[in-house]
């Protein structure tokens, strides 16, 4: 997918340079950066802010060079060689996905959330989980996030009670609710707005490996219902979206 759209016609050259410009310019405005910092400075500094550059910095840092060979060094305009059409399309593909990214929701809009009532038992918890197979659930009370129960640390928890109580009484006497005011589960998850982008996705997970969650609603906040779910499980197919886009 591109949104070079108006490419027909353009020698390669300008089509270069019209990713480049595009490039340049969405970046310094999505991340607030001056003028003043050359193309290969701003690459770097972005490189830690957008999964997208990071994984093409080295390509864009040479690309810069390209771009101060192929230009008369008195008219940025005035292509005086022409790139590669791999280079070009290549450029044209990452300027795509800056400039209009695609979003989570677009690409997981036909998954359904799976979530619980909170007000149900750790036990009817335990049975959704083997049916779905999900090693986390979202649970609500009402349109209230209560907490995401991760599988792993249920089972760390139920194992220390072992020895100070009844598991099967616990499990089905407990509710989900209680459960996660007896064992906080902060800091796992955050939630966002329905127009996180893919690659916003990617940064999260990447910049914060203790998050091993994504619910998205429709305003970001604790109060909705979900729109969609999404877990480190999900990086690898979300990279697949990246790079076939």
């Amino acid at each position: 997918m591109s949104n070079m759209s108006n490419s027909a016609g353009k020698s390669l050259g300008a089509r270069f340079l019209d990713a480049y410009n595009a490039i340049d310019k969405a970046l310094r405005v999505q991340y607030n950066f001056k003028t003043t910092i050359s193309f290969s400075d701003l690459i770097r500094r972005c490189a830690d802010l957008n999964s997208v550059i990071r994984g093409h910095e080295n390509d864009l840092i040479n690309f810069a060079r390209l771009r101060n060979a192929i230009v008369h060094s008195s008219d940025n305009n005035k292509v005086i060689a022409e790139p590669h059409l791999e280079v070009v399309e290549l450029m044209e593909k990452i300027a795509t996905l800056i400039t209009t990214p695609p979003l989570v929701v677009d690409v997981l809009r036909q998954r359904p959330v799976t979530t619980i009532d909170a007000g149900r038992s750790l036990y009817d918890l335990i049975k959704e989980t083997g049916i779905t197979g999900h090693g986390m659930i979202p649970a609500y009370k009402g349109n209230h996030l209560v907490g995401i129960v991760r599988w792993r640390k249920l089972i760390e928890d139920l194992a220390t009670i072992l020895d100070t109580n009844d598991l099967d009484d616990f499990i089905r006497k407990t509710s989900i609710e209680n459960y996660l005011r007896m064992y906080p589960q902060s800091g796992h998850f955050t939630i966002v707005r329905r127009d996180i982008t893919i690659e916003q996705a990617l940064t999260i997970f990447n910049n914060n490996r203790k998050i091993a969650a994504i619910l998205i609603t429709e305003k970001g906040t604790a109060m909705e219902r979900p729109i969609a779910f999404l877990t480190n499980a999900d990086i690898i197919d979300l990279v697949k979206v990246i790079e076939s886009y």
